[in-house]
């Protein structure tokens, strides 16, 4: 076989074994709604939306359409900023501290599970072949 053959029948293989619901809550918690909440959570000053926005490295009006759902669902509130009424300032609410609580619980016992059903040594042999992919692929 050559080295295209190989290299599609890897990329089959890589595509069928990541365990998408799994995976998807954890970048579900490092973009969109789960980064916007997690980033509230733990930053202890003002949060405009354009500061979302930069560290999303998404447009200002993508940011606001998703802060507007946000805050339809209850997860967050968005008020004109004291020091300048031209920022809109963006605090987590309860509902939403509650959903970032639910989502790392969800990580973690699932985490737990993949420990008890793999392997501790297993997954983090995977994690070092992982890492060894990623730096590859970032050289």
């Amino acid at each position: 076989m050559g080295a295209r053959e190989d290299a599609q029948e890897l990329l089959h293989k890589m595509r069928s074994c990541r365990p998408r619901t799994f995976f998807g809550k954890i970048d579900e918690s490092r973009r969109g709604v789960g980064f916007v909440l997690v980033h509230l959570e733990k930053t202890d000053h003002e949060v405009i939306a354009g500061e979302l926005a930069r560290e999303l490295n998404v447009s200002t009006a993508r940011i606001a359409a998703l802060l507007k759902t946000m805050e339809k669902n209850g997860l967050i509130i968005r008020e004109r900023s004291a020091a300048d009424a031209r920022h809109t300032v963006v605090k987590i609410t309860k509902a939403g501290t509650d959903y970032v609580e639910r989502l790392r619980e969800q990580i973690l016992a699932e985490t737990v599970m993949l420990i008890e059903k793999v392997g501790k040594a297993e997954l983090e042999e995977f994690i070092r072949i992982s890492n060894k992919i990623r730096e590859a692929l970032e050289e």
